[in-house]
């Protein structure tokens, strides 16, 4: 059986563990990257990730699959799980599934490796995958969605108002926002993107209040 694996195609492979230089991760077949000088394995186009120890190019199923010792199809169920996406398989005739999100939708969101992190009771932050959160209660799982996405429409809006304006008191949004990649002359840039962002929150959130009236009736 085989799966669209699309969705996750240039996603990080956030299972592997950090590499010890803090900029790429450990090989699952030598285990470069967890000595001193280990360059772990790195990606140009962050589809297929190559080990500089044992010279060898692995997809991300691949990677999964190894780590795990699973069957490549195993491999492609646990990856998508993983990212929080329900696996469907192609040619499925079945409708989307309620937990399903875009990369785009996630990076809008600002969800971290296809999960939401959640404050735990000794003040930490955990991240919880969205099949999991779905599985334990699907009604607060679409209210907490719903929740992120107001959340993130008025955090983009302070942002837009803040642009190109270095008196307002949010003057710091749009540097925090943009990091080492802001640019004074990229304000439209920066606008346009915002709007795009928000957009695809509000339409997250007008499906989702959908979908939870279905789930309570």
């Amino acid at each position: 059986m085989k799966y669209d694996m699309t969705t996750i195609k240039y996603l990080e492979p956030s299972f592997l563990p950090i590499a010890r230089n803090r900029k790429s991760y450990v090989c699952p077949v030598c285990g470069s990257g967890t000595g001193q000088n280990g360059s772990g394995m790195t990606s140009k186009d962050g589809e297929y990730w190559k080990c500089w120890s044992c010279d060898q190019s692995y997809s991300k199923v691949e990677l999964f699959r190894i780590q795990n010792s699973l069957s490549y199809e195993e491999a492609c169920v646990g990856l998508l799980r993983h990212y929080g996406i329900v696996p469907v398989p192609i040619g499925s005739a079945s409708v989307q599934p309620l937990v399903w999100l875009n990369r785009e939708e996630m990076e809008a969101l600002g969800f971290f490796n296809g999960g939401m992190q959640i404050q735990d009771r000794n003040g930490g932050q955990v991240l919880h995958t969205l099949i999991d959160l779905f599985n334990e209660d699907p009604d607060t799982y679409y209210s907490m969605v719903i929740a992120r996405t107001d959340e993130m429409i008025q955090k983009y809006k302070a942002i837009f108002e803040a642009c190109g304006n270095r008196n307002s008191p949010k003057a710091s949004l749009v540097y925090d926002y943009m990091g080492e990649k802001f640019d004074d002359s990229s304000y439209q840039k920066i606008k346009q993107e915002l709007i795009r962002k928000a957009s695809i929150c509000q339409k997250i959130r007008n499906l989702y209040a959908k979908r939870i009236k279905s789930v309570s009736k």
